[in-house]
């Protein structure tokens, strides 16, 4: 049994121990209850056992005096408190462009950026957006708020987040692999700054994440298999980083995603045929990596796709004439690959094409006479006639 003797700072200072408590515990760690966060406490600590020889006990030796002071629990609106403190002091808070109310005893709700439910907790947490006027005319845009630093780890206190928006800041280091703790978050954007390291692989944790914006940084390594286990995201946004290796074919998984724009990393590997079961996928933009192997014909399963980028890889083999079962389609990118063969007749029955891009391949045989009634195209740029000349 541990036995702990503990009081107030204060009052071991002032050499005054009628205060002192005690406290004891079976387990080689324990829990003192009741002390005030923010407060120090000294305190002082013996161990005994009992001896089944002489049915005695038998006691160690007092620990040297010690100093603690216990912090907000995480799971109250004063952790919440405390995690938004912690946040003001590692992103340059007096130099934010408004910190109105931080740091102060007024409720957190009337601090700047700070929306919080009826029991005091904080639900969402941003800077970025728009006022209006009663008659629904912008009077004041705020980009961004200056932070400037790392993200605290513990944001991954505040239990009650729904949103948190942070984007457009000078925001560096690492994503705190403690954000994957926050169970109730819908709404990640954390797009243009300048974070490094990887994407942690805890964020497949966040079960209600729908929008997870990571876009515009200077992330690295792989993407992580975890991100599949998001089924409740609509809108992965990851372009403008660094993020290298293959796309996981988990992403598959995500039967709600709507939009997938991974443009401008270094990804390798073939496209897996497993991204032709987002069967809700609007906009898929993979363009300016290093992708290799065929098209999926699979793709041509994505029947609300409207948007299919996949221009400047390095991809070979033909177009998929399964493309042509994309009847909503609007644009079309995959110029500058390696691509060969003819372009199916297929896609000349997209009616709804309005943007085309084939040029930079190796494309043989005539392009079909239909595709002269897409408005912007680079068919110009083929050296090939159209079918019907």
């Amino acid at each position: 049994t541990h036995f702990v003797i503990y009081l107030k700072s204060a009052d071991a200072a002032a050499d005054n121990y009628a205060n002192a408590q005690m406290a004891a515990f079976r387990a080689p760690n324990g829990a003192i209850s009741g002390l005030e966060p923010g407060t120090a406490y000294n305190f002082i600590a013996i161990g005994m056992r009992w001896n089944w020889n002489n049915y005695g006990v038998i006691w160690g030796q007092w620990s040297p005096w010690a100093t603690a002071t216990p912090s907000e629990p995480p799971g109250s609106a004063a952790g919440d408190r405390a995690a938004l403190i912690a946040l003001y002091h590692a992103t340059n808070g007096p130099n934010w462009h408004n910190n109105s109310k931080w740091l102060s005893d007024a409720p957190l709700n009337e601090w700047h950026g700070v929306t919080t439910n009826s029991n005091g907790r904080v639900i969402e947490l941003q800077w970025h957006g728009v006022t209006t006027d009663s008659n629904g005319r912008v009077i004041h845009q705020l980009i961004n708020n200056r932070l400037r630093g790392a993200l605290p780890p513990e944001l991954g206190n505040l239990a009650n987040l729904q949103k948190l928006d942070l984007w457009g800041n000078q925001l560096t280091g690492a994503i705190p692999a403690e954000l994957g703790s926050l169970a109730n978050l819908k709404w990640l954007n954390l797009g243009s700054n300048q974070l490094t390291g990887g994407i942690p692989p805890e964020l497949g944790n966040l079960a209600n994440l729908q929008q997870l914006h990571l876009y515009n940084n200077q992330l690295m390594g792989v993407l992580p298999a975890e991100l599949g286990n998001l089924a409740n995201l609509q809108e992965l946004y990851l372009s403008g980083n660094q993020l290298t290796g293959a796309i996981p074919p988990q992403l598959g998984n995500l039967a709600n995603l709507q939009q997938l724009d991974i443009d401008g990393n270094q990804l390798t590997g073939a496209l897996p045929a497993e991204l032709g079961n987002l069967s809700n996928l609007q906009h898929l933009s993979l363009s300016r990596n290093q992708l290799t192997g065929a098209i999926p014909p699979q793709l041509g399963n994505l029947a609300n796709l409207l948007w299919l980028s996949l221009s400047d890889n390095k991809l070979t083999g033909g177009i998929p004439p399964e493309l042509g079962n994309l009847a909503d389609l609007h644009l079309l990118y995959l110029g500058s690959n390696q691509l060969t063969g003819a372009i199916p007749p297929e896609l000349g029955g997209l009616a709804n094409l309005q943007h085309l891009h084939l040029s930079g391949n190796q494309l043989t045989d005539c392009i079909p006479a239909a595709l002269r009634n897409v408005p912007t195209n680079d068919l110009a740029d083929l050296p090939l006639p159209y079918c019907d000349e």
